[in-house]
């Protein structure tokens, strides 16, 4: 009879953490993508702003702000901190400050999204800025 109730116990304990595990990790891993969207929809906005000059069109303003309203949201410290630093700067692509600072911001964007692979900041300005504005 005892065998029987601790076993009962220790099947009721065992499911009960297999939940909280569970749903623990289906919460950081859905916390996880929207931050990770947040990010790439950012990088989207600024991307057409580029493309569009100096005055982006509003539905790009648009995009801009509110991904940088789930920025606030949902990214990490750091990721916030760069993304006031660009912005600070001026969020454009005009001086070497601005570049480096929005390099910085996509690879700390990159780590805080998972991404186990390890970038160089010089690879990713030649992949973001062109190999013209590299200087090594």
């Amino acid at each position: 009879m005892t065998i029987a109730i601790i076993s009962f116990f220790g099947v009721v304990i065992g499911a009960s953490l297999q939940y909280l595990f569970t749903r623990y990790l289906e919460n950081q891993r859905h916390y996880r993508s929207l931050r990770t969207q947040a990010y790439t929809d950012y990088l989207k906005g600024a991307s057409e702003r580029a493309h569009f000059g100096i005055k982006p069109q509003s539905q790009v303003k648009q995009k801009i702000a509110d991904a940088k309203a789930r920025i606030c949201l949902y990214g990490s410290t750091a990721a916030i901190q760069a993304l006031a630093l660009f912005e600070k700067l001026g969020a454009t692509m005009n001086s070497d400050q601005e570049r480096n600072a929005f390099t910085s911001m996509v690879l700390i964007m990159r780590n805080d999204s998972g991404s186990q692979s390890g970038a160089r900041i010089e690879d990713l300005k030649i992949v973001l800025l062109g190999n013209h504005d590299v200087k090594t």
